[in-house]
């Protein structure tokens, strides 16, 4: 939805940082429509990605590449409320072990952990802070558009059916139009040329990626939830980040 005053704009921005982060910021009225925050949530990204860069040319100073890539990933969890990365867990225990449509559901909701879960989010964070690494000796930028597009790409995700009339995903889904996902494109389109030839491997590949875990959740649970929207960003997010690894 376009903003149409300066009132209007900081209520969807203050709305965004509330549903993707931990920012301590007054809770936003809750008679404010979700649709108002989703044009903010490729700059939301922007935001993780600026503190990335910003721990980057802070910390390359003081410490080993290595443990410059684990500050910024352990800033970038902090930051989300780590819930990103225990709907991508939830999402490992749910959808891929080998179990009955009625079961995996319970699975879904249930607040332990299994061993797909486990596993699961244990290579997860391996795979994306090697890919992290590379990045910050390649490609920097990468570390800058990688939130950007995965918090865009979660919003296309979204025009898939919910798993359940009520809930996180039901609610995004309903709040996702056609003129919300225009209004979240310029800033991801925006940032395409920063990558380079890199753009054009890393957006297609997070893209496909997004898709194929959104119709994994549709076969399996029978639509989306709000884990399987966190998983969409840590996904999506690694994939980026391991293009712009490409030397």
């Amino acid at each position: 939805m376009r903003p149409s005053s300066t009132g209007s704009l900081w209520r969807g921005l203050r709305l965004a940082l509330a549903f993707l982060t931990r920012v301590p910021l007054p809770s936003p009225h809750p008679a404010i429509p979700f649709e108002q925050a989703l044009p903010w949530f490729p700059w939301v990204g922007l935001l993780f990605g600026g503190i990335g860069l910003g721990l980057a040319q802070a910390l390359s100073r003081l410490f080993s590449p290595l443990l410059v890539a684990s500050l910024i990933l352990f800033a970038w969890a902090v930051l989300s409320g780590f819930l990103h990365l225990d709907g991508l867990a939830d999402c490992w225990d749910a959808l891929f072990p080998p179990l009955p449509p009625e079961k995996r559901w319970q699975v879904l909701k249930d607040p332990h952990l299994g061993a797909f879960g486990v596993i699961g989010l244990m290579l997860h964070l391996l795979v994306k802070l090697m890919a992290l690494l590379a990045v910050l000796n390649l490609h920097p930028l990468g570390v800058l558009v990688a939130p950007v597009w995965a918090r865009w790409l979660v919003l296309w995700v979204g025009r898939l059916p919910p798993a359940r009339p009520e809930g996180l995903g039901a609610t995004f889904v309903q709040a996702v139009t056609q003129r919300a996902l225009l209004w979240s494109s310029p800033l991801p389109l925006l940032v395409i040329p920063l990558g380079g030839w890199h753009s054009l491997i890393a957006l297609p590949l997070a893209a496909a990626g997004s898709a194929a875990l959104g119709w994994l959740a549709r076969r399996r649970l029978g639509g989306i939830s709000g884990d399987v929207l966190g998983a969409v960003i840590e996904v999506s997010e690694t994939l980026v980040l391991l293009a712009f690894a490409i030397p």
